[in-house]
């Protein structure tokens, strides 16, 4: 595997069948680790985009008594909130991001704090998403369905291929030896 593109590609692949295999089963982790690992990172995430909900002038409110997680606004408006489960979550994100980092040349020490500061800026954009969402879902809700489908879509896979640009740029072993010449 001297081929840095043929290796990048095998062990991409063999990453993302594990990474789909465990996320495919991740409901049946519940009962090992003790915790619903979708329903606590969409709970975390829900109440982190109310937040931001909040510092744009809401009063947001959080419901959790159905399989997901619902975020909406306070007072009379339209729509039912926002519900906020898989893959809306971002997990399914975080591991692709993850997974191309990892198979991609460069150094575990880079990898290291790279992957965790990716994930973090992640969580933000996908909590600013959500918190927009919710407010778009009480206010205009007929522009709801192209702003999840389309807007957003764009600008959360448009920060992972912004990060990905980084770090092939930046922070690859390819990149670093082409400048050292």
């Amino acid at each position: 595997m001297k081929n840095p593109f043929f290796r990048f590609i095998v062990v991409f692949t063999i990453l993302i069948i594990l990474w789909f295999g465990f996320y495919e089963n991740i409901y049946e982790l519940e009962p090992i680790f003790g915790v619903d690992i979708q329903r606590q990172v969409s709970l975390k995430l829900a109440n982190l985009s109310n937040w931001f909900v909040a510092k744009f002038g809401f009063t947001p409110s959080l419901s959790t008594n159905t399989d997901y997680v619902i975020t909406s606004l306070v007072g009379d408006y339209y729509g039912q909130g926002v519900w906020i489960g898989e893959p809306c979550n971002g997990i399914k994100v975080f591991g692709l991001f993850s997974i191309f980092i990892i198979a991609f040349e460069g150094s575990w020490k880079d990898k290291i704090w790279f992957i965790p500061l990716g994930l973090l800026l992640l969580h933000f954009i996908n909590a600013i998403r959500i918190a927009l969402l919710t407010i778009i879902a009480a206010k205009y809700p007929d522009l709801l369905d192209f702003n999840h489908n389309i807007t957003f879509q764009i600008i959360v896979y448009g920060v992972v291929f912004f990060l990905w640009y980084i770090w092939v740029n930046k922070f690859s072993k390819k990149r670093k030896e082409t400048t050292k010449i």
